[in-house]
């Protein structure tokens, strides 16, 4: 076995489900897929699918939740700099709303499974604000931006982030310190 490599265990957590190439979509070389099932504490069963086409190095891995938990609606209120620490978890079907700042993240057609923290979502809308600049620099993002970065430099809280996850496998996790998560049924 090549280093790298999945036998038929991926590890003590997860079962190889199978392996299969199909085509690089970057340089038309053999792309491989590995797909292996894992049971992750609190998510539960997921699927990671990692491609590899060793051509052109394009690598890529998908976490796809396995098991539905409901539409639910997290709320999270962002109070103090320790707050700007908490992990975020956002499945594929989720959608990240921050009422206050006026910002909303749409889950796309590729969107993907992430663990991050507050601040790392707060990066991601100001990225969002660097390519609307890029595709149409006759609109006015300054004041957002500005405030958006403001946010991000002063860890100045005040603001809720919600999940809003059509699967329910979204969640929001402190290691250091306990933290108030409100939640509810959706539909």
């Amino acid at each position: 076995m090549r280093r790298g490599d999945l036998g038929d265990d991926a590890s003590v957590y997860g079962r190889k489900l199978g392996e299969f190439k199909m085509q690089c979509p970057y340089c038309g070389g053999d792309l491989t897929v590995t797909e292996v099932e894992y049971d992750v504490p609190i998510i539960g069963k997921v699927l990671i699918a990692s491609k590899r086409c060793l051509k052109c190095g394009y690598k890529r891995n998908d976490i796809i939740p396995l098991e539905q938990h409901g539409h639910k609606r997290l709320y999270l209120k962002v109070e103090a700099p320790e707050d700007f620490e908490v992990k975020v978890v956002r499945s594929p079907t989720a959608k990240i709303i921050i009422p206050e700042l006026g910002m909303e993240l749409e889950p796309g057609i590729d969107a993907e499974m992430f663990v991050t923290n507050v601040e790392g979502v707060l990066y991601m809308f100001l990225d969002a604000i660097g390519r609307i600049k890029a595709l149409d620099p006759q609109v006015d993002v300054a004041p957002v931006e500005n405030t958006l970065r403001n946010v991000i430099q002063q860890q100045r809280g005040g603001f809720t982030i919600i999940l809003e996850d059509t699967n329910g496998t979204s969640l929001f996790l402190s290691e250091k310190r306990k933290i108030l998560v409100l939640s509810e049924e959706v539909g």
